[in-house]
């Protein structure tokens, strides 16, 4: 099963995936994370991102060699293909994990052949992909990769942003009842934010079967319930993203 969220620039799909890793919980994803490298408010690189072991590398900068290029972005090939076969081959192996995590899947990552072969991998694999792509169709491989039979296409726009983390959750964990139904719990929380006491380093929820404490360490989310401590994620964690 493949999902890919694309959308324009500066929608949000960063954002989006992060959101989707604390909703199907850290403890199942592996692969990797984008972050925009910024000097003065001017965007100057990126960086990628190991979920599970946590490495970052500078996959683009202006100040890196041009060796491969995109605009006026040098490109570390090299650091990319070596992280992302630790990370893929992690998740491929690993049995707790279920999804492999992309951010993304764009002109940059797809000048390496090596990254190409091990996404090809990722994809015809028993794992679940969620990735997202860019939004233009030029680049061949992307158009194709788009285009597969199993792949189901979620396009990102700010009117959704806050909707389609839990709708991509829904659709990649469709054959998982107990997890659909925190997810309607999660929509019912979010509805009723009287049961809510928002404190300077935590979330008090009390909920149906009790009160449940939330936290943020090292950019995810914890719960003191039980669902949470088998499955990294909880519809207390899920209530929170959905305005």
């Amino acid at each position: 099963m493949i999902a890919l969220i694309t959308g324009k620039p500066n929608t949000g799909k960063s954002t989006a995936v992060r959101k989707i890793i604390d909703q199907l919980g850290s403890l199942r994803c592996c692969g990797l994370l984008a972050e925009e490298i910024l000097k003065d408010g001017e965007r100057v690189g990126f960086e990628t991102a190991g979920i599970s072991c946590s490495e970052k590398i500078v996959l683009a900068h202006k100040e890196l060699e041009k060796t491969w290029a995109v605009e006026d972005f040098g490109i570390d090939l090299t650091s990319l293909e070596r992280l992302a076969a630790k990370e893929f081959e992690t998740g491929l192996k690993d049995e707790k994990t279920r999804f492999i995590i992309i951010d993304e899947i764009g002109r940059m990552q797809v000048m390496s052949e090596r990254f190409r072969q091990l996404l090809d991998q990722v994809a015809e694999s028993s794992k679940t992909l969620i990735a997202t792509i860019c939004y233009e169709d030029e680049i061949e491989y992307i158009r194709d990769f788009k285009n597969r039979e199993d792949v189901r296409l979620f396009v990102l726009n700010k009117e959704d942003r806050d909707e389609l983390p839990l709708s991509v959750c829904g659709y990649v964990c469709n054959d998982d009842e107990e997890y659909l139904s925190k997810i309607a719990l999660a929509r019912k929380y979010a509805q009723e934010r009287q049961r809510y006491e928002y404190l300077p380093d935590k979330v008090i929820l009390h909920s149906t079967h009790g009160i449940r404490t939330i936290t943020k360490e090292n950019g995810h989310y914890h719960c003191t319930c039980d669902y949470y401590q088998k499955n990294g994620t909880c519809s207390h964690i899920m209530s929170l993203f959905i305005s």
